[in-house]
């Protein structure tokens, strides 16, 4: 009997000292919530939402994981205690946390879509630029064993391969051996962003493994030496990246720079969505995690910050004459501005990022140095005269903004369609090619406009 009594006893402490841990958490109130992209969930955001709060004097008192993807982090501040919640399974899980409302933030790896704008109207407008921020960049990394002699696939054949068309590795130039195909699954942003770059409508093929998690795919594609995979760039780990090439482009791997300007055929964005009524504490959060502090965390955790930075690059030799004139003992900067067909309109992005250089273009190291912009159309717009006029424009638009901030930009060319970075046969591609470039020169070197 005093047995029973003890082990009564016993389970009855544990479920008031449950119960009285349930409380405690109900008593705290949340701070922020972020549902959606595991690519974002998984390390960027907890270590952005960790250096937010310690900014605003939060001191963290756990982190803890809930359950698989979903994380806690609870918070104290003189008497006051909170907690931010993140719940990382996939963007498309993170649209509809936002529309009832259990959460604040909705975490994508890439843009919301025509269909979630109509569904979401109750938000606002989430494509505009107070609620769509970019917080870093990222590329999609196509990933093979280190021992696989093969360096360099074109969107094509990536479609071929994993829609299933080609199955041995001889039909790619390399010796035979059955491919072995492994994706990320179909809530991951990651795999949205595949489809639309490189499926564009292929269905994945069915003997394709697949992934909710970006480490287990690396590790799945760590042990066999005929595997193939993709996953963000913070995921690469120890497996082997290849040089990625679009139709009529030059094949990039994803290197950093070229991930900044977008250039790299597979890179992409990285966002929050806030509803149109935002908190202070959203609203304080998305200006740290695009500012300095932020991206240089973005940085650290793997992906690519958007920061500016100018960096000599090997310009190819198939850059027309006067290009390869103009870009000789220049560097380039780190961000390209992009446009929509026939228009100058800028995106949130790109308006941030007109400040941004604006601020770098006014720090020590820039002094001495003179601004060009060089204008891009692509090769379907209109004629090729109506192609030079809008490259120009498009190089003449960005001076003006400029200029307007009060930094002085000294050279403006337009190169009509030349040097394609994205395929023209599709709407994306053609967006991609319609851009401004940004060089820096010194001014010593700088013949006048």
């Amino acid at each position: 009997m005093r047995g029973y009594r003890n082990g009564f006893l016993g389970v009855l402490v544990v479920a008031v000292m449950t119960m009285a841990s349930v409380q405690a958490e109900d008593a705290m109130r949340p701070l922020l919530r972020l549902h959606g992209s595991n690519t974002i969930g998984q390390r960027l955001a907890p270590a952005l939402l960790r250096a937010f709060a310690a900014q605003q004097g939060w001191t963290v008192v756990t982190q803890r994981t809930v359950r698989v993807d979903e994380f806690r982090i609870e918070l104290s501040r003189d008497r006051d205690t909170a907690y931010i919640e993140i719940a990382a399974h996939g963007t498309g899980t993170g649209l509809e946390a936002l529309l009832d409302r259990r959460a604040d933030l909705w975490m994508a790896s890439r843009p919301v879509n025509a269909d979630e704008l109509a569904r979401s109207s109750t938000l606002g407008r989430l494509d505009l630029p107070a609620q769509e921020h970019v917080i870093a960049l990222d590329g999609v990394a196509i990933i093979v064993h280190p021992d696989n002699p093969l360096y360099t696939l074109s969107i094509p054949d990536l479609r071929r391969v994993f829609g299933g068309a080609v199955r041995d590795w001889s039909a790619l130039g390399r010796a035979p051996g059955a491919i072995t195909v492994h994706a990320r699954d179909d809530r991951s942003g990651t795999f949205d962003t595949f489809k639309s770059l490189v499926l564009a409508g292929t269905p994945l093929s069915a003997a394709a493994q697949r992934y909710e998690s970006s480490d287990e795919l690396v590790a799945a594609v760590m042990k066999d030496r005929d595997a193939i995979g993709f996953v963000g760039l913070d995921a690469v780990g120890a497996s082997r990246a290849l040089a990625i090439s679009d139709v009529g482009t030059q094949a990039l791997v994803p290197r950093r720079m070229d991930i900044a300007t977008e250039d790299y055929a597979l890179s992409r964005r990285l966002y929050l969505y806030a509803p149109e009524l935002q908190s202070d504490a959203v609203r304080d959060f998305i200006e740290f995690a695009q500012g300095p502090n932020g991206q240089a965390l973005a940085e650290r955790v793997g992906f690519v910050g958007q920061q500016l930075r100018a960096e000599s690059v090997l310009v190819p030799p198939d850059m027309p004459a006067e290009y390869r004139a103009l870009t000789e003992g220049a560097r380039r900067v780190s961000v390209n501005f992009r446009f929509g067909s026939g228009l100058t309109y800028l995106d949130g992005k790109a308006l941030r990022d007109l400040q941004r250089l604006v601020d770098f273009l006014g720090s020590d190291a820039m002094r001495g140095e003179d601004v060009m912009l060089i204008g891009f159309s692509d090769a379907k717009e209109v004629s090729p005269i109506d192609a030079i006029l809008l490259s120009n424009d498009r190089a003449d638009f960005i001076a003006q903004q400029l200029n307007r901030a009060g930094a002085t930009v000294r050279r403006v060319r337009g190169m009509a369609d030349a040097s394609p970075v994205a395929s023209n046969e599709t709407d994306g591609g053609r967006s991609r090619n319609r851009r401004v470039e940004v060089w820096v020169k010194p001014r010593a070197s700088t013949a006048a406009r």
